[in-house]
């Protein structure tokens, strides 16, 4: 049977900002993932991962937009995209966001990486913890990646392996 969306698309969806839609996609998707993985404890740090940068999308993007999730599995990996407009200054944005994820990778050890960046938050002026990228790293191994789309169209991905063996791998090898 033809399909609508390539083969490897388990998710496309556009979902219009507002908390009870964007609450009720990250349930739908936790469920998703949790169908995935054999191993539960891990597919529930995915899932919790996989809200945690809707929640990100939902709270740094301009009132009446939307955003688009987009999750895909192959043979080794599980990629979700998370799409969002951006307020303020995109490139800057970008380049916060990508400061961001370096500090976490440029750790070999994720508890240490944790560590640093949950201190750094105590002194933080902004008030913005970022420890979601942190604690993504520390318990599933995503890699994580940031670019501007468009203009002020921001695509943040992260690729989880289907094997959580591969993430302990991941994790004491980074």
């Amino acid at each position: 049977m033809p399909r609508l969306q390539k083969p490897e698309c388990l998710l496309n969806a556009f979902v219009y900002r507002k908390w009870e839609f964007v609450r009720a996609t990250r349930k739908y998707l936790g469920d998703m993932i949790l169908e995935i993985y054999k191993n539960h404890d891990y597919a529930e740090k995915v899932g919790t991962a996989a809200s945690e940068l809707i929640e990100n999308a939902y709270k740094y993007s301009p009132e009446d937009s939307d955003m688009n999730i987009t999750l895909e599995r192959n043979e080794k990996e599980i990629i979700l995209y998370v799409r969002n407009y951006v307020t303020g200054d995109p490139q800057k944005t970008l380049r916060y966001i990508r400061n961001e994820i370096e500090l976490i990778w440029s750790d070999p050890d994720p508890s240490e990486a944790f560590k640093k960046k949950m201190m750094a938050s105590l002194i933080d002026p902004s008030g913005k913890s970022m420890l979601g990228y942190a604690k993504i790293r520390l318990e599933t191994g995503a890699v994580l990646n940031a670019e501007l789309e468009d203009e002020n169209l921001i695509l943040i991905t992260a690729v989880f392996p289907i094997d959580p063996e591969k993430a302990k791998t991941r994790l004491s090898h980074a």
